[in-house]
């Protein structure tokens, strides 16, 4: 970051500076589903604090030339019969046709932010970067509002449909402040209206129609997704299945080469509830031992799906990290257990055209620390 930076950050985050000029700002989020309630504001609270959450079914999309799922091109947003006079003048200024599209359910959430990131963000080149960096992180926190009004609901009206949203479900924000508004796209993904890159061709694909998963390779592949959608609790309880599968698959291996099969399932069946004890008798029939990092990371991350699971556990936003790992040292594991180099090579991959730079381009990434405090919202 170049010194522009100092410029955006909230001086509220150091401690011997004086607090930062904030303005009213209002964020305007589009929910996936539709809260079957009519327009309103409600009073929402989060740690201390109260945010006035106006909830919107009225409102509109008004776009330049073309309606994108990015909203790159949108000029507005808001009840189709009180256009702002700014707004007014770009249309009769526009060549380009207006687009028209009707919202799902808009929360309006009434805030304050740093005055300077807000004039950065208006600004062009680093300090516009930097300011757009500082509201991801700044939208972001926001959602902790939108979930707590959503879980709320939900305990109201049972509906079956509502759910709690991670940035993959809201991506896109739109953070407004006088008659100026800016867009903030929280997940990079979201800014692909078009396909960016090939990782396969259709031969290869009609090809793998017909390829086999290994045991437990599809709860893999679960867990890897649920880490981009956020569902950070079933990301660490599909990793523990895929272990756990293939665990079985490797020792049933293993114990055919020494006992006939009525045998071999039989012993299954006695151990289906002792994963340690499988997992013990695998390393010492395959002579194939765990590192002790992996084996003690395998403990943290059984560990955590118990809480899940039995103690009814959340892992949040800001336990992201704590998912990533036990994700990432899951996969390895696994990768060790199925002993299959051409399989490993696929996902592990860091060069060519299915690299894991390649699929990582779109992920979502804060660089900043953001929470809710009883005087508002921090950025650190």
């Amino acid at each position: 970051m170049m010194n522009s930076l100092s410029d955006v950050r909230p001086k509220s985050v150091e401690k011997t500076s004086i607090p930062a000029a904030t303005v009213p700002v209002e964020l305007y989020v589009e929910l996936p589903y539709w809260l079957m309630v009519p327009d309103c504001v409600q009073h929402v609270e989060v740690n201390g604090h109260e945010f006035l959450v106006d909830v919107r079914d009225n409102y509109v999309e008004l776009y330049f030339n073309a309606v994108r799922d990015s909203k790159s091109t949108c000029l507005y947003v808001g009840p189709p019969q009180r256009l702002r006079p700014d707004v007014e003048k770009a249309i009769k200024k526009s060549k380009a046709p207006i687009m028209s599209r009707k919202c799902k359910t808009v929360l309006r959430i009434r805030s304050e932010c740093d005055r300077n990131v807000i004039l950065a963000s208006r600004d062009k080149g680093q300090r516009k970067r930097s300011a757009q960096y500082y509201l991801q992180s700044f939208c972001e926190a926001h959602l902790d509002i939108v979930d707590r009004l959503i879980q709320q609901y939900r305990l109201a009206t049972y509906d079956y449909f509502a759910h709690e949203l991670s940035p993959w479900d809201v991506p896109i924000w739109f953070v407004a402040s006088g008659t100026g508004f800016v867009r903030i796209v929280l997940q990079d993904y979201a800014e692909f209206d078009l396909r960016p890159y090939t990782l396969i061709e259709p031969s290869e694909l009609q090809s793998a129609l017909s390829a086999q998963p290994s045991a437990g390779e599809f709860e893999l592949l679960d867990a890897l997704n649920f880490m981009e959608r956020g569902d950070y609790s079933d990301a660490v309880r599909r990793i523990c299945t895929a272990i756990e599968a293939q665990t079985e698959f490797a020792l049933r291996q293993e114990l055919l080469k020494k006992h006939p099969l009525p045998d071999v399932e039989e012993r299954l069946k006695a151990s289906e509830n002792d994963f340690p004890g499988r997992l013990r008798q695998y390393q010492k029939l395959s002579r194939r031992k765990l590192p002790h990092h992996l084996d003690r990371e395998l403990k943290t991350t059984r560990e955590l799906r118990r809480s899940i699971v039995h103690r009814g556990k959340r892992i949040g936003r800001n336990e992201r990290g704590q998912a990533q790992k036990a994700v990432d040292t899951g996969r390895w594991i696994f990768n060790r257990i199925e002993n299959e180099p051409d399989r490993e090579a696929k996902r592990e991959r860091t060069t060519g055209r299915r690299s894991i730079g390649k699929r990582s381009l779109g992920r979502h990434f804060s660089l900043y620390h953001a929470e809710i405090t009883p005087t508002g919202v921090v950025v650190h």
